[in-house]
């Protein structure tokens, strides 16, 4: 999360049904909360609860495989402390990595050669960094229209949204500009299908993210779009082509 970064949804739509946030912060708190309270609330459910206490930390899954003999999972981790690795057995797996880690990177020709920054939404860290800049931004999302407000209040020089279906449509201020789809960039020149181009600094990639499971074959992995409901999912959770699998918090997140 980047600094500033604040709710797009209502706390109310966050709440732990067993855990609220009158009861974290013991009184009433606004409906819109910073990063930092958000943060603060779900570590205290997760004390609460007690859940480090089942973590393996330092450790990653690297493999897991499925034996229709014994209806049992081979899951392979390794132990980043001890660098050592190790397979166990399980009855069920439950798969609760998310699909906000792995950036979708488009590319744009030119983009090895550009002059100036490219980064993902998910490397933004603080607005700041980009003050006396002109910014792209590919992307019309929720990133992209709090990445580029925040930047053009902390004093980026000007701010440009490209997008390849419709613009965002908001009366943006006079130094903000919404145009067609990115064709290439030269140097630091931008060119767009429109046949319009801007002089840029740095460019944003508010792309979105991709469903990946590298630790999974290909009977076990979902692969997906990111939307409401995954096909292969039932009631968004059971893995249909074997129920003693799990996924997560695999849809499409409105309350983030």
């Amino acid at each position: 999360m980047y600094r500033y970064l604040w709710s797009n949804g209502p706390k109310e739509g966050l709440e732990f049904a067993d855990y609220s946030f009158d009861t974290h912060f013991g009184r009433p708190i606004a409906s819109y909360p910073p990063r930092a309270v958000l943060f603060d609330y779900i570590e205290g459910r997760v004390n609460a609860a007690g859940v480090k206490d089942w973590i393996r930390f330092n450790t990653v899954i690297r493999w897991v495989s499925y034996d229709p003999a014994s209806e049992k999972f081979y899951v392979t981790a390794h132990d980043h402390e001890k660098d050592s690795s190790y397979t166990e057995l399980f009855d069920h797996v439950v798969v609760a990595s998310g699909h906000f880690s792995t950036p979708n990177m488009p590319y744009y020709e030119g983009f090895e050669s550009f002059n100036g920054r490219i980064l993902h939404a998910h490397d933004f860290r603080d607005a700041r960094e980009f003050t006396d800049q002109d910014i792209l931004i590919l992307g019309t999302s929720y990133s992209a229209e709090d990445i580029g407000s925040q930047c053009w209040k902390y004093g980026c020089r000007s701010v440009t949204v490209a997008h390849r279906t419709a613009p965002i449509g908001f009366d943006w201020p006079k130094n903000w500009q919404e145009v067609p789809a990115l064709k290439r960039v030269e140097g630091k020149t931008a060119y767009f299908i429109d046949g319009s181009s801007r002089e840029v600094d740095a460019i944003i990639l508010c792309t979105g993210y991709k469903h990946f499971f590298n630790f999974l074959p290909d009977d076990l992995r979902l692969v997906t779009a990111n939307r409401l409901a995954a096909a292969d999912l039932y009631k968004g959770v059971a893995w249909v082509h074997n129920p003693k699998l799990f996924y997560l918090g695999m849809q499409d997140q409105w309350f983030t």
